[in-house]
């Protein structure tokens, strides 16, 4: 018999196993590697600084926006401090007590009827005076030393005399009502215990000598 090689790939029905190629036999075939694909240059984003500084600018905006805000709350909280301030100085700042003279009761009211003691500071005031110190007083001199020096009126001796004609405890009123510069109308009202009123009507001129009213003529 002739001995012969099987193919090594052929199996031995037989029982025979399978050979498997050596290396020495079988040559070993690599799978070619492919190229390792170079690497793209990176590059810069050339939006990368303008996104910068539109992030910087919003950045400075925002603080000064809150500044302005920060301000504009202080403004209003201290507002309402210093009205109260000066709402405080205001009310305990020291008030000068003034008090206007009050005007004479004939100038304001024309249709008093007068029984004060009057007084040398107005026409009327002087009036007043006259009538009271002739029903009240009952002095002829006092009478006469609220006239003029040069008034056709009887002297203090006469005054008195009429005087003494009226029954004590008569009382009087008189009502001034002005005409004109120093010159008014008289509505004197006599009343004489245990007889009715009796009126006289008067018109009487007042002269002003060295700032002190005095009567002149009565008519």
């Amino acid at each position: 018999m002739t001995n012969t090689k099987r193919h090594p790939a052929v199996v031995d029905l037989v029982g025979g196993t399978p050979q498997r190629a050596t290396a020495d036999t079988t040559p070993t075939v690599t799978a070619p590697v492919p190229p390792t694909p170079p690497k793209r240059p990176r590059t810069k984003d050339s939006r990368s600084p303008r996104l910068h500084y539109i992030a910087a600018l919003i950045v400075v905006v925002a603080l000064l926006g809150w500044l302005s805000l920060r301000l504009l709350s202080g403004n209003d909280e201290s507002a309402p401090k210093r009205i109260a301030d000066e709402t405080n100085t205001s009310e305990t700042a020291p008030t000068l007590d003034i008090t206007p003279p009050a005007p004479a009761a004939a100038e304001t009211d024309l249709t008093a009827c007068r029984t004060d003691p009057g007084d040398q500071k107005s026409g009327p005031g002087v009036i007043a005076a006259f009538e009271h110190a002739y029903y009240v007083t009952r002095s002829g001199p006092a009478v006469r030393a609220l006239t003029t020096p040069d008034t056709s009126l009887p002297p203090a001796e006469k005054i008195q005399a009429g005087i003494d004609t009226v029954p004590t405890g008569t009382t009087h009123c008189v009502r001034i009502t002005p005409i004109t510069a120093g010159i008014y109308s008289i509505a004197l009202t006599e009343m004489r215990p245990g007889q009715p009123p009796a009126q006289f009507p008067q018109t009487i001129t007042t002269t002003n000598i060295d700032g002190r009213w005095f009567v002149d003529v009565i008519n």
